[in-house]
């Protein structure tokens, strides 16, 4: 390996150091309440080599977020391909249990993706949106494989429910009332679509 290649490959390792800092304390202490110094103090890092990697926390987040996506798809595709089924309804449990494991384990990255959900046109300015764009309308076609369908309308629909998915695990009461209902009103429209 050259010198060149091995200057590249620190600067990753430095940028997963300082994005790893940041996911963690961002997971503990929440969004709003990380700063920049933490984060750098966290990662052992200046602040001033923090900004040589991301220009904002937003950016830092928005990576986060990004790493969760990949999580969450990846183990959609696991589960699908260990227990894929032609029937909708059973298809649509999997996906649950794979949202519910999800919500229970990797809550933070649910967040970050509620987040960016939410304020997407104002917070992704110049970041990654390709790969963002290109994750979201993966998970989104799963969602459509619900409804039995590839209509535009149904695109429409599937978007409004991983809206509703998000808002339902990520809900400042963490209520299981909440997630059940989510639950029981998308099974029904799936049972619907399904017979």
């Amino acid at each position: 390996m050259g010198q060149v290649e091995r200057r590249f490959e620190m600067r990753q390792l430095k940028k997963q150091d300082l994005l790893d800092a940041a996911q963690k304390l961002i997971f503990e202490q929440g969004f709003n309440k990380t700063n920049i110094d933490e984060i750098a103090k966290e990662a052992e890092f200046s602040k001033k080599t923090l900004y040589t990697y991301f220009n904002s926390k937003n950016e830092i987040y928005y990576l986060i977020m990004l790493r969760g996506y990949q999580k969450l798809l990846k183990a959609i595709q696991s589960q699908y391909q260990r227990d894929f089924s032609n029937n909708l309804y059973n298809r649509f449990e999997s996906f649950w249990k794979i949202i519910k494991q999800c919500s229970q384990h990797d809550r933070g990255y649910l967040e970050a993706i509620h987040y960016f959900w939410q304020y997407n046109e104002k917070d992704q300015v110049d970041y990654q949106t390709g790969e963002y764009n290109q994750l979201k309308e993966e998970l989104l076609d799963y969602i459509m494989e619900f409804f039995n369908d590839t209509d535009k309308n149904n695109k429409v629909k599937s978007e409004l429910t991983w809206g509703f998915i998000l808002s339902a695990l990520t809900n400042k009461t963490h209520d299981e009332m909440v997630l059940q209902s989510c639950y029981e009103l998308l099974c029904s429209m799936v049972e619907k679509k399904s017979v």
